[in-house]
């Protein structure tokens, strides 16, 4: 979708990739991965950035959860006697999401989301890309729970970057034919490592990729976009957030059924709390270290799975001039089952696991948080492991088993038509039972956390127009006191042109 505009002239350019998205999302496959049209759904329905959202945990993990989920991507070929690309488009869309409140009440909001994109290709050595957003929230009388009842988010730029391919230069220009490729990138991008637990958000950064027959190797460094909640929410000022992120990931690519990869984080912390609490610092200053791989177990059967520690230094509840060792860890493994069948059925099982700490009283600050004199064990990423939609918790000190599946009952053979259904079951429990998860109403010193189901429902009713449904239903268990379930709701049309 969107408009293209080619300049051509006689040269050699077997093919380009025709992406309209969100930048390249890195890390994964540690492969040139062009991404993304329908991301705009899921960051459009409850993007951070706007003042009006509310800001409990369990929002922000569902921001991340409706990203991963619907994110797809494209890779279409272009005419080979191309010298240039220049394409433009847009999403709109409008969406509604009902949840239950953090104070046992309810909350509508529509949101209403355009977004504009455009990109330039040159002598496929070149891609500039850049994405804007504006959006529109309208809470329900009553909802907006001390937040702006309507406001407009927006213009922003969400994703802008330059990137050259050095060893395509090389050779078209100068006649270089280089035995690995080099890309390079920079810009405000979308970088993830291995499962994207460690590190998986956008950043104003710089990257770059080696790819031989043999490995791939990334390797980046950034900063956080400074109009970012911080990660900690008892910091004064959380509404910003200024941190750095140095990493690489090393993949082997050599093994026909399996990718093995291991990789670096280092995270950097220059938040600084407005006002300047006396008795109190907010600093953390974490590094990751991880192994993992994805491959195949049989046929039909595929595997990804990853471990990886955590060490660093955090500042213990009420520390102000010291701090205290991290030592966490976290570790996450899913298999999927492929049907060879017409309705396409996909069965999934997975299992994760993330380091808690027992002498804390809030999972996820430094307030209230670790304990003086005493090792800091709750592990806390920079990115996202999906642990239910209407729970929303964060994945520290959390464990679980998720069983689900999806399947496809229509799928129109010539043009559009297409519906995916699925669902999601989860178990959930307390890794260190007399910790607390991010979840703060969790009290009781239990380790059952609860269970969980999810639903959803994909349409793809025309090339331009498709429509989803996420539906969650979480039911406490013992370490809650109260035990009423909770519902979310969300469902949204996306309109590209």
């Amino acid at each position: 979708m969107g408009v293209r505009f080619l300049l051509t002239g006689p040269c050699e350019c077997p093919r380009v990739h025709d992406v309209a998205g969100d930048g390249l999302r890195w890390g994964y496959s540690m492969k040139r991965v062009t991404l993304l049209l329908a991301a705009t759904v899921a960051v459009g329905a409850l993007s951070s950035s706007s003042s009006a959202q509310p800001r409990p945990e369990e929002v922000f993990q569902r921001t991340m959860f409706l990203e991963r989920d619907i994110r797809e991507r494209l890779d279409r070929e272009v005419p080979p006697d191309q010298k240039a690309l220049i394409e433009w488009g847009g999403f709109y869309v409008p969406s509604y999401t009902y949840y239950d409140d953090v104070d046992g009440g309810h909350a509508h909001l529509t949101r209403q989301d355009l977004r504009l994109w455009t990109q330039i290709y040159l002598d496929e050595v070149h891609r500039i890309f850049a994405r804007l957003g504006l959006a529109y929230v309208d809470f329900a009388a009553g909802d907006a729970r001390g937040f702006r009842q309507h406001d407009l988010a927006g213009p922003s730029l969400e994703i802008g970057y330059y990137e050259l391919d050095l060893s395509a230069a090389a050779e078209k220009y100068w006649g270089q034919k280089w035995p690995v490729q080099v890309i390079g990138r920079g810009g405000r991008q979308y970088i993830e490592v291995g499962r994207g637990i460690a590190l998986g958000k956008i950043l104003d950064a710089g990257l770059f990729e080696i790819h031989a027959r043999d490995f791939s190797f990334t390797g980046f460094a950034g900063r956080s976009i400074e109009s970012e909640d911080n990660i900690d929410r008892s910091t004064p000022g959380f509404t910003r957030s200024r941190r750095t992120f140095y990493g690489g990931e090393l993949r082997l690519t050599r093994l026909e059924r399996h990718e093995p990869y291991a990789f670096f984080v280092f995270q950097r912390d220059w938040s600084e709390e407005k006002p300047v609490t006396m008795f109190q610092d907010y600093r953390y200053k974490s590094q990751y270290y991880g192994i993992g791989g994805r491959g195949s177990l049989a046929p039909n059967w595929r595997y990804e799975l990853e471990a990886l520690w955590e060490k660093g230094r955090s500042v213990a509840s009420g520390q102000q001039d010291d701090d205290q060792h991290i030592r966490a860890f976290a570790f996450d493994a899913e298999v999927n089952y492929y049907m060879d069948h017409a309705l396409r059925p996909v069965f999934t099982g997975e299992y994760g696991y993330a380091s808690g700490d027992g002498d804390r009283q809030r999972a996820t600050t430094a307030f209230l948080g670790n304990t003086m004199g005493s090792d800091d064990n709750a592990f806390q990423g920079f990115g996202y492991v999906n642990s239910g939609l209407a729970l929303g918790a964060r994945f520290t000190n959390l464990q679980f088993v998720r069983l689900g599946g999806r399947f496809t009952p229509y799928e129109k053979k010539m043009g559009a038509g297409r519906i995916d259904l699925g669902a999601n079951y989860y178990f959930l429990f307390k890794t260190d039972k007399d910790g607390p998860i991010s979840d703060f109403r969790a009290v009781d010193t239990s380790g059952d956390v609860g269970q969980e189901i999810d639903v959803f429902v994909e349409w793809r009713i025309l090339s331009d127009l498709s429509w989803s449904l996420h539906y969650g239903r979480f039911f406490p268990g013992q370490a809650y006191l109260d035990r009423k379930p909770r519902d979310f709701l969300y469902t949204a049309f996306n309109i590209s042109f």
